[in-house]
């Protein structure tokens, strides 16, 4: 089955040996996204909560030049670097995330890359647009 490559400039260009996304099928599976703005210009400063939206706003990038939403994650990792966060994280998540949610895994961490709060990471499917499946 073939790879399809996604890179969009409205997210963080990887500067590593990695894709924004994979496409498989019709499984988009991104890398995982941090507070990082766009422009590489490093974390967004504003704590823990603006890093988590800029997050989840990257993987939407992602997610939207692949041909699809954050309706359409059927599973989302999380790392956090003080699991104290958990709460606030969860309160975030609940404002692009609705029912039915999709599966989750959150861990706690030692570190993250240039000093990272947060990094999430989805799996999505692609629907057939023609009915919605």
């Amino acid at each position: 089955m073939e790879h399809i490559h996604i890179l969009t400039d409205a997210a963080p260009v990887p500067h590593g040996a990695y894709d924004q996304a994979i496409r498989i099928g019709n499984m988009v599976i991104t890398s995982s996204y941090m507070g990082l703005h766009p422009s590489h210009a490093g974390i967004i400063s504003g704590g823990f909560e603006v890093e988590c939206r800029q997050a989840i706003h990257n993987i939407m990038e992602v997610l939207a030049a692949a041909g699809c939403t954050l309706r359409d994650v059927v599973r989302v990792n999380v790392a956090l670097t003080d699991i104290q966060n958990y709460t606030e994280m969860d309160r975030i998540y609940r404002e692009y995330f609705h029912p039915p949610y999709p599966t989750r895994r959150t861990i706690g961490v030692k570190e993250l890359i240039g000093g990272a709060q947060v990094e999430i990471d989805v799996w999505a499917i692609v629907r057939d647009q023609a009915n919605g499946k």
